[in-house]
């Protein structure tokens, strides 16, 4: 069948580890022709950035286009209204019978109505990621844009949904708060991950703790992402060095603003167990999952939470209820201070196999619940 993506909200990148990518690829591996329509910014170095316009086909067969926001008054507001030229078109030549829309909250969802009305038969979905720790964070993003704009888009399309999927309980309340989304349309679709065979993820690992140089019983710990105030990285840091004796290897991936870089690279220069890589692709980061055996992420919460779960990882993490009510299947350990991350440690110190069950569960988990083949399957019912 033919499946269009579209995430005009929010920017698709090229060879992230990010929902759009996972999904986008599983649908072209279950032999559908995908494509994805999206806005003209990506993500490079941890930063959003402006890219042109295009019509093209990538590497794994999946044709990307995208679509510049119309001007209007300012360009902040342009990207606020979200209004694009020839969506209806391309909906028309590519002639999809499943529609994915990844967020609602974008003026050309008109356009995506038109479309449904002109082909009923069409399934079309949508899902939210918007949140009250990410968005309407203000008075006016509040009451102006999600109560007001986005809520009406959003309510002039529930009449057409197949369903309207949530990746997290926060997601959830926001939409019934804010948009008015009934619950009998809302259906849990969490982020998810891919699934290796048994045989390539222990060659990855192998390779990966080589590459680190890592012995048998050293415990590899990861901390990746934008690593801004709300990663919490700093405390991260703080907590593992004040256990001397674990032995563990704290690897950090990822970007650093420039008013955080004096902090951390102070934090992990004060430390030989820890390892700063920079930033990786999401290939590259996957990698480095599969030789992961705690996962850490001990601020806000992050898709990669998700892939870390999907190699296998135990995962260190605040109490978000994100997770705490969707995701808990007894492979979280939950933090919320310093040192309480510190008494983990000192855990993990004298009882070195701490790990193995929650990595267990964390595999169930993602057979169960995570695995993008079942995600993926959802939409083809």
């Amino acid at each position: 069948m033919n499946i269009v993506h579209i995430t005009l909200s929010g920017a698709y990148t090229e060879g992230m580890s990010y929902q759009d990518n996972f999904l986008t690829t599983q649908n072209l591996m279950d032999g559908h022709k995908t494509m994805i329509i999206a806005n003209c910014t990506v993500f490079q170095n941890g930063e959003l950035v402006p890219v042109p316009p295009c019509d093209k086909i990538l590497d794994n067969g999946l044709r990307l286009v995208r679509l510049p926001y119309e001007y209007f008054l300012t360009g902040f507001l342009a990207g606020k209204i979200r209004r694009v030229r020839g969506l209806y078109k391309l909906l028309e030549d590519f002639a999809p019978e499943v529609i994915l829309s990844h967020s609602l909250s974008y003026w050309s969802a008109l356009d995506v109505i038109r479309y449904k009305k002109d082909h009923p038969e069409v399934k079309l979905y949508a899902d939210t990621h918007t949140a009250a720790y990410n968005s309407g964070r203000n008075w006016l993003s509040l009451h102006v844009l999600h109560r007001g704009l986005y809520r009406y888009l959003i309510q002039k399309t529930l009449p057409y949904l197949e369903k309207y999927f949530y990746i997290g309980e926060a997601e959830r309340q926001f939409s019934v708060q804010n948009y008015g989304v009934p619950e009998s349309l809302m259906e849990f679709y969490p982020l998810g991950g891919t699934l290796l065979p048994e045989e390539e993820y222990k060659v990855v690992r192998s390779k990966r703790r080589a590459e680190l140089g890592l012995a048998e019983g050293t415990a590899l710990l990861i901390h990746s992402g934008k690593l801004d105030s709300l990663k919490r990285t700093d405390a991260l840091l703080r907590s593992f060095t004040a256990v001397p004796g674990l032995d563990a290897r704290l690897v950090v991936i990822g970007s650093i603003p420039e008013d955080r870089k004096e902090l951390l690279m102070s934090l992990i220069e004060a430390d030989k167990r820890v390892v700063y890589l920079g930033w990786k692709s999401g290939a590259e980061l996957q990698e480095y999952l599969c030789a992961c055996d705690l996962y850490c992420q001990p601020g806000g919460v992050s898709a990669t939470m998700q892939n870390a779960v999907c190699r296998g990882c135990a995962i260190l993490s605040a109490p978000h209820e994100a997770y705490t009510v969707n995701l808990d299947y007894g492979n979280f350990l939950w933090v919320k201070t310093e040192e309480e991350m510190s008494a983990v440690f000192r855990q993990l110190q004298e009882d070195p196999e701490l790990l193995d069950p929650l990595r267990e569960d964390s595999r169930r988990c993602a057979r169960e619940l995570l695995d993008y083949r079942k995600l993926a399957a959802r939409l083809y019912q």
